[in-house]
C-alpha cells in the first residue's frame, strides 16, 4: 500500500515536527525542567513559520497541510493556556476561557469556511461585517504582529512565574524586563482576544444565514 505523497510535502513534515517539539517542551515541563520547555515551545513556534514558505518554494500548499497547522497551533495554545492554569490556579477561569474562546472561533471559521466553499480560512475577509476583522484578514503584517503578541503574552507569563516567582499584581512587581515585555504586549494579547470573538460572531451568523437559505429553499 503506497503512502499518500501529501503526506511527505516538505510543509508538512515541518508540522509533524512542531507536534513533537510541543510534545517535548510539555514532557520538559512535567519533569520541572522549565528552560527546556519554554525552549522547544519557541522553536515549534518559530517553525509556524516556514512551514507557509515551504508550502510556497516546493509548490506543496494542501489542504492536508492548513488542517495540520491549524491543528498543531490550537493544540499548542490549548497545552501552554493548561500550564499557566496550573501555576497561577487564581486565574484558572481565566484560562478555560481563552481555551474555549480560541478552540470555538477558529471551529465555527473552518465551518464557515467550508459551508461557504472557500478555499481558505483567510479568506474570510470577504464576508468579516468589521473594520478589525477585514484588517486582520486583509493584512499580514497585522495578522501576524497579533498571532506573535498571542504567543509571547503566554511565554512571558510562563517566564514571570519562574524568574519573578509568579506575581501578578503591579503593587508587587519589580518591573524586570519580562514584566515590562508583558505591559507592552498586554494590549496586543486582548486585540488578538477581540479578533477571536468577532471571527465566532462572523462566522455564526453565516453559518445561520446560510441555514436561512436552505430553509427556504425547502420550503
Amino acid at each position: 500500500m503506497s503512502v499518500n505523497k501529501v503526506f511527505l510535502f516538505v510543509p508538512n513534515i515541518i508540522g509533524y515536527s512542531r507536534f513533537i517539539f510541543y510534545l517535548i517542551s510539555f514532557i520538559c515541563h512535567t519533569l520541572d525542567n522549565w528552560q527546556l520547555c519554554i525552549s522547544f515551545y519557541a522553536i515549534a513556534f518559530i517553525l509556524d513559520e516556514f512551514d507557509g514558505r515551504a508550502a510556497r518554494a516546493y509548490n506543496q500548499s494542501s489542504n492536508f497541510g492548513a488542517a495540520l497547522d491549524m491543528v498543531a497551533d490550537r493544540t499548542a495554545t490549548a497545552g501552554l493556556c493548561l500550564i499557566l492554569a496550573q501555576l497561577y490556579p487564581n486565574y484558572l477561569l481565566v484560562f478555560i476561557g481563552a481555551i474555549a474562546l480560541d478552540v470555538s472561533s477558529h471551529y465555527y471559521l473552518i465551518y464557515a469556511t467550508g459551508m461557504l466553499g472557500k478555499a481558505s480560512h483567510k479568506d474570510s475577509t470577504e464576508w468579516a461585517t468589521n473594520g478589525l476583522m477585514k484588517l486582520y484578514y486583509g493584512n499580514k503584517p497585522f495578522m501576524d504582529v497579533l498571532i506573535l503578541g498571542n504567543e509571547l503574552f503566554y511565554i512571558l507569563l510562563y517566564l514571570n512565574f519562574y524568574l519573578i516567582g509568579g506575581r501578578l499584581t503591579i503593587n508587587d512587581w519589580n518591573f524586570t524586563g519580562v514584566q515590562i515585555a508583558l505591559i507592552i504586549w498586554t494590549p496586543i494579547y486582548l486585540l488578538k482576544q477581540a479578533t477571536n470573538i468577532f471571527q465566532l460572531q462572523n462566522a455564526a451568523q453565516e453559518i445561520a444565514k446560510l441555514d436561512l437559505i436552505n430553509r427556504e429553499e425547502n420550503n
